[in-house]
């Protein structure tokens, strides 16, 4: 596609963006390339957009100097009892980790997309409360928070999305197809590669580690056609099925260092800690648009049953399993034969003292040693 060609195309696209119900996913790899995501967005606001807390700036200890300022991704709509609607992402992107007070206005772009300026004016929702991260040790199941949406700003379909239902995916298998869209790697498609996983997740900006233990995450892969699945910055995007009226499965909020890997937060025990539910504006009853095709893998055949009792090996023999140099966490995946379960043990590197540590299986379950790099906060 040459120059003028490619032009005419990106207007066309937005055109259609603009005047359609839902967005036409036949253009989202075209204008993806743009990222229109981290650019202002015309109210109400789509989701899967850049945003977060208005205060989010990062200052150097010592003398307060502003050395940047940080985003992620506005990543759903939900709504609690009393038909309060609210912004689903992080605690880190709309709480800033546990720093941020009720009634602070939560911005779209997010502050790294303006150039750190704080305007009022792309104010969209106000904080309103997280999950309490819990560092030290101590176990955390979800990296979430809620901004309640202020009138006429927020819709609640995703970009390149769409309307998506009010049910969820409360049983995820490894192998299902999924999709998301995000503020830095925008429209991606992918697999879930891991179920069960526990982690280690530094937060920290600086060279110094800012650790928090999660357990039971979903990790996801990339496909064919957009390899890396996420990115730091997409913090907050929701994971979705990839039906024409998706399901939403998870909550992303962290990756591996070397991009291989993607975890969330399942999205049934983010909306029972913050006791809200999805807001669906589309029903299950439309045609499937297949856009799982393009997946690396799928339909694994690894039953909830066999999964169950792998994790049960795994929790038996945690503490071995995470003496390896260089362990950062563990899952449930897929083993070489078919119906198998294996657990995986992530590592920071590589190393022949990792590899000669780790078993190659536990009670019968093949054990096998990937290369994560750390594991972050995005």
């Amino acid at each position: 596609m040459n120059y003028k060609t490619k032009g005419a195309a990106l207007v066309a696209c937005m055109l259609a963006i603009s005047v359609a119900s839902m967005p036409q996913k036949a253009c989202a790899q075209l204008m993806c390339s743009t990222n229109p995501q981290q650019t202002a967005q015309q109210r109400p606001i789509w989701l899967g957009t850049s945003g977060g807390n208005i205060q989010s700036l990062i200052r150097k200890k010592g003398n307060n100097k502003l050395i940047g300022c940080f985003s992620g991704t506005l990543g759903s709509m939900v709504e609690d009892a009393t038909d309060t609607e609210y912004i689903l992402s992080n605690n880190h992107v709309l709480a800033d980790q546990n720093a941020a007070k009720p009634g602070q206005l939560i911005v779209q772009p997010g502050l790294v997309d303006v150039e750190c300026v704080r305007s009022q004016s792309n104010a969209v929702a106000t904080f309103s409360r997280a999950i309490k991260l819990r560092f030290g040790g101590h176990k955390n199941f979800v990296d979430a928070a809620l901004a309640a949406v202020e009138p006429g700003q927020v819709s609640p379909s995703i970009l390149f999305i769409g309307p998506i239902s009010s049910d969820v995916d409360s049983d995820p298998t490894i192998g299902m197809p999924v999709q998301k869209m995000g503020r830095t790697t925008c429209l991606t498609t992918g697999v879930i590669a891991v179920l069960d996983a526990n982690l280690k997740v530094n937060y920290s900006d600086t060279k110094k580690p800012h650790v928090a233990t999660f357990i039971n995450q979903i990790a996801v892969t990339g496909s064919l056609k957009t390899p890396t699945f996420g990115g730091p910055g997409d913090s907050g995007s929701l994971i979705v099925t990839s039906d024409a009226c998706p399901l939403a499965v998870a909550l992303l909020f962290a990756g591996s260092s070397n991009g291989g890997l993607t975890f969330a937060n399942p999205i049934t025990e983010v909306l029972s800690r913050l006791s809200v539910s999805m807001v669906g504006t589309c029903s299950e009853d439309v045609a499937s648009e297949g856009t799982g095709a393009d997946v690396l893998a799928a339909n694994i055949g690894v039953s909830k049953d066999v999964e169950a009792s792998a994790k049960a090996v795994r929790d038996r023999h945690e503490s071995q399993l995470m003496s390896v140099p260089g362990a950062v966490g563990s899952g449930i995946a897929a083993g070489d034969q078919p119906g198998q379960a294996a657990i995986e043990i992530f590592v920071t590197k590589m190393t022949p003292q990792a590899q000669a540590a780790a078993p190659t299986e536990v009670e019968g379950t093949p054990v096998k040693v990937i290369e994560s790099g750390e594991i972050v906060a995005y």
